[in-house]
């Protein structure tokens, strides 16, 4: 029994016992006095808060009980309530010899007299006085921030949200919280983000959503927000708190690259096909035996056929798998290709040498290897490991293979060239069941 449960009990005659129940139940203090200030009853948490047995306190002057003196707070209260015979409450500041404490104390008329309960609530404020503090840091902190910052119930309506994000949308704080800063995002996007919002709340999971902020001005901002949820003690999803970037410089440069990067293509396309055109005329016009003119045109197609790649991925790496099949393309009507392997990138310099090398390996495969023949396949296997991509090229079905008398420009590729692109040259086998090269190259960087 508490304070609480104390409610009015002025028509209950003191000798009852249900009002001796009251007193000896009430787990708080609890004093009563007659119309001339003398203790009539008194309770356990009085005795441990006054120093004194109830046989002590009994008859006594209220006035002479330390921290009641006919001065202080709470004989002040007790003095309304016995004139306007109307209960009060109050937070009272009690000085006695159990030293000083914050009591919370509700004073009401009881049998001509005055009762009076009271709770100590020392430790309940100190302890709200530390948690205010804490979260005045807290929120002090996450307001001067530099990073945008926010904080949602589990409704998905705002509580906070700092200065860095107010400034970032161009809007006051106080016209931000609750859903007032859904005012701001473009009416293009605001449903996408209302179905991210509503799967982050149902699913107590992470939010990530970039899109287009409205300021006042007119002004668009792109803002990538990404939040995390939060629980209460008992482990019950309570909301999200998160940041927020603002990207739209970030995605204009992204777009200006794009643009440049089509630009570069397409300019590069065009040199190659001008330069194919203009071998092919040159040698047609020195009637240049048409293996020559094959042989060169091929080439200039491998060259492409990497620079396609690259392009695709904007000059970060290549696929290894799609560089492979690009620059294998042409020759498939010759043969079967079987490619396998884990999808990986690498670096530009060393895609545009691997194509090189597998193109000139499909044309030894045609004039003596696999592909010279109906029955001949090609397997084309790659794996990671120590930071590099290792490619295997092994051919079988085709005719027995011996190594060449003569080295030419394909011999000196996989050798000396690939070993200043790559680091090291291909390793050739010349198995009677076909031909195997194996090369190593970096995975990734510039």
């Amino acid at each position: 029994m508490t304070i609480a449960d104390v409610s009015s009990p002025a028509e209950l005659p003191l000798s009852s016992p249900r009002a001796r129940e009251i007193v000896e139940g009430v787990c708080d203090g609890f004093i009563s006095v007659d119309p001339d200030w003398g203790i009539t009853d008194c309770n356990p948490g009085a005795e441990a808060l006054l120093g004194r047995r109830r046989s002590e306190l009994l008859g006594q002057r209220l006035s002479s009980i330390a921290g009641f003196s006919s001065d202080s707070a709470a004989a002040e209260l007790g003095r309304r309530v016995a004139r306007n015979g109307k209960p009060e409450e109050a937070e009272i500041d009690f000085h006695a010899n159990a030293g000083a404490k914050l009591l919370l104390v509700r004073a009401f008329p009881l049998a001509g007299g005055v009762g009076v309960v009271w709770r100590d609530i020392t430790r309940v404020r100190a302890a709200e006085r530390r948690l205010a503090a804490s979260q005045s840091h807290h929120r002090e902190v996450a307001n001067d921030l530099p990073a945008p910052a926010w904080l949602t119930r589990k409704d998905g309506q705002l509580i906070f949200i700092n200065e860095s994000m107010a400034e970032a949308i161009q809007r006051p704080r106080a016209d931000l919280l609750g859903l007032g800063w859904m005012d701001s995002i473009d009416p293009d996007d605001r449903m996408r983000l209302e179905v991210v919002r509503a799967h982050a709340r149902e699913n107590a999971a992470p939010i990530q959503y970039e899109g287009r902020f409205r300021r006042p001005d007119g002004s668009v901002r792109i803002i990538q927000l990404y939040g995390r949820p939060r629980f209460d003690r008992l482990g019950r999803f309570s909301g999200h708190v998160g940041i927020a970037t603002d990207v739209t410089e970030v995605r204009a440069a992204e777009h200006r690259q794009h643009l440049l990067i089509n630009e570069l293509n397409h300019r590069v396309k065009n040199a190659l096909a001008t330069v194919q055109a203009l071998v092919r005329q040159t040698l047609r016009v020195h009637d240049a035996d048409p293996e020559l003119a094959q042989a060169i045109e091929g080439r200039i197609f491998a060259l492409a056929a990497a620079h396609d790649v690259l392009t695709r991925q904007r000059w970060t790496g290549a696929e290894m798998g799609a560089l492979a099949r690009e620059a294998t393309k042409p020759y498939s009507e010759y043969g079967g290709f079987d490619f396998a392997g884990p999808t990986v990138a690498i670096a530009p310099k060393s895609a545009i040498a691997l194509a090189m090398a597998l193109h000139e390996l499909a044309i030894n495969a045609i004039k003596y290897g696999a592909l010279s023949t109906p029955t001949g396949r090609v397997a084309v296997n790659w794996s990671c490991a120590d930071g590099a991509i290792k490619l295997e090229w092994r051919e079988s079905g085709g005719p027995p293979v011996t190594p060449p008398e003569q080295t030419g420009f394909g011999s000196r590729l996989l050798g000396r060239v690939l070993e200043g692109e790559l680091g090291g040259p291909a390793e050739l086998d010349y198995a009677p069941t076909g031909l195997v090269c194996r090369i190593r190259a970096p995975i990734g960087g510039p």
